[in-house]
């Protein structure tokens, strides 16, 4: 007979702890909610929460004159957008032959290849291109709904810029390199 009441004992008291944090922590946030909404009221500056987005709309011209970057825009391309990520990457989005196309430039003093497209895929094929003069590298894969997408990747060493384009469908070595060659503009003399 103890152990049951031991045992009714010990479950009540549980239950009243579990009872008891739920309502410690609900008015916690609540109190912590609170503070957050007040911050701009008793200020002259906007409230800002969470990461300021890196990507800031641009013209081809203002990338032109901040990074020194320039591009061509492919023949039949649609849609195109300039823009400048973490005021240090020149973006430009488009859509050409039916694929959703960017085309990426850094000013960089690497030496070797460094991958500045966003694309992290376990790359199936790959083969070594040329772009202008530069060597480059067109990788590519099937993602899960089996469009093929790729990037194609080089660096240009007298202004010391590094490039990329990528695309999300039928992207293969030869759509790669004639995308590369397209956007890419010789910016030495």
């Amino acid at each position: 007979m103890k152990i049951v009441n031991i045992l009714s004992v010990l479950k009540i008291v549980l239950f009243s702890s579990i009872i008891m944090s739920f309502v410690g922590c609900e008015k916690k946030s609540a109190e912590k909610n609170s503070s957050v909404s007040n911050v701009g009221l008793n200020e002259n500056r906007p409230v800002v929460i969470g990461m300021p987005n890196p990507i800031r709309e641009s013209t081809a011209q203002d990338i032109l004159n901040t990074l020194g970057v320039r591009f061509a825009v492919p023949d039949d391309a649609k849609n195109v957008q300039y823009s400048v990520i973490s005021d240090l990457l020149a973006q430009m989005d488009f859509i050409w032959n039916e694929a959703e196309c960017t085309a990426r430039a850094e000013p960089s003093d690497e030496t070797s290849l460094k991958d500045i497209s966003g694309f992290y895929y376990n790359w199936k094929n790959s083969a070594d291109v040329k772009v202008g003069y530069n060597e480059a590298k067109a990788n590519w894969t099937k993602d899960e709904n089996g469009n093929s997408l790729g990037i194609c990747i080089w660096w240009d060493a007298v202004p010391g810029i590094m490039y990329s384009v990528s695309m999300k469908s039928n992207a293969n070595a030869e759509n790669l390199k004639k995308l590369a060659n397209a956007v890419y503009v010789q910016m030495q003399d």
